[in-house]
Parts: structure tokens; C-alpha cells; sequence
């Protein structure tokens, strides 16, 4: 019997039907990859106009985008810059599953060229709530700029027009981008992060 015991322990440890520990790192290794966001910022651009799309994916091999643009890799959060010449629909595909985003070309106006450029482009945090000592990823782009700072902590950021960081929040937190331009005007942007237990 005792032989008969161990037998059953050996075959029970190879056989499928007992190896629920197995099952379960099959299942969480076979975890579908997943877009976490995809837009355009601004969504609506004139003619000779750049936009900035912005993606996050989890648990993807790779990613791609339709039209093609530069080489994409595997992000959380990262954004790029396009021009498209006409409205143009991208399609943002990972394996099993796509999202599309449409950024909208409009004829130019004169008005709006004889404008001064805002300083701020783009300002987000990839989420609006957090727990607890969660890392927020924001990303911003600002233009003609000659310094930029972002609070509480008046940090001093690069200057760029396409960047992403992370911050840690333990409680809600308003996040503030100033922007200093290179003929001495600034422009404020914030976005809050609201801290749930």
C-alpha cells in the first residue's frame, strides 16, 4: 500500500488535473496584452501643425501603429510627435486587441498665426486617482521655452516638447507646470491626483 501511496503522489504531480500551482503560472503568464490609453493632445490641429499621441500598453511583445510612424517599443506611457497633412484615423494595435484615435486637420487661419504660440502643448497624468505611495507617470511639452518648473517641490524639469516623468503620491496631490518662455511671459497648467485609501 505504501508503495501504492506514493505511486498515486507521483502520478497526481504529473498529471494536469493536479497541478493547480502549474495552472495558475500558465494563466498569469497567458495574461492578454492590454492598451491603457491612446489619445492625440491636441486632438485638432491646422495644416503644418505637429500633435503629440500618447500610448500605454501592458503586457505586450510589441506594439505598432497604423499609418506607421517611428519604431514603437513597449511603454507605460510615452508619447510621439506626428504631422499629419490631412485628418488622419491611427490605429494603435498590440497583440489581440487595437484602439484608434483621429486627429482632425483643419484649413490655416491667418488669425491664428498672427497668435503667440502657447508656451504649454500638453500637461496629463496617467491617471486622475492613486493609493497610497503609487508612482504617477506625467507627461508634458512646452515650446520656446526657457525654463520649467514643476510643484510642489518647485523642481526643475528639461526643457522639451515630448517628456514623461514619475512622481510618487501619498496623499492628493495638485501638480503644477510653470512655464517660463524665452521672451519672458509664463503660462501655469496644473492637474490633480486624488489619493484614495
Amino acid at each position: 500500500m505504501a508503495v501504492g501511496a506514493a505511486a498515486l503522489v507521483w502520478i497526481c504531480g504529473v498529471q494536469t488535473g493536479c497541478t493547480g500551482t502549474r495552472e495558475q503560472v500558465k494563466e498569469k503568464a497567458a495574461e492578454p496584452a492590454k492598451i491603457t490609453q491612446f489619445y492625440a493632445s491636441p486632438a485638432v490641429i491646422e495644416v503644418g501643425e505637429e500633435t503629440l499621441l500618447c500610448y500605454g500598453v501592458e503586457n505586450a511583445e510589441w506594439v505598432r501603429m497604423d499609418p506607421a510612424v517611428e519604431q514603437l517599443n513597449p511603454s507605460l506611457s510615452r508619447c510621439i510627435k506626428v504631422k499629419p497633412a490631412a485628418t488622419t484615423k491611427y490605429r494603435l494595435l498590440v497583440p489581440g486587441g487595437e484602439q484608434a484615435v483621429e486627429v482632425t486637420v483643419q484649413p490655416a487661419t491667418a488669425k491664428k498665426k498672427m497668435k503667440a504660440p502657447h508656451l504649454i502643448r500638453l500637461f496629463v497624468a496617467d491617471t486622475k486617482t492613486a493609493t497610497p505611495g503609487q508612482r504617477v507617470t506625467l507627461c508634458y511639452g512646452v515650446l520656446q521655452a526657457k525654463s520649467v518648473q514643476l510643484d510642489p517641490g518647485k523642481q526643475k524639469l528639461d526643457i522639451s516638447d515630448s517628456r514623461c516623468i514619475q512622481q510618487t503620491v501619498r496623499q492628493t496631490t495638485k501638480f503644477e507646470l510653470t512655464v517660463v518662455g524665452l521672451d519672458g511671459s509664463s503660462e501655469v497648467t496644473d492637474v490633480t491626483v486624488t489619493v484614495k485609501p
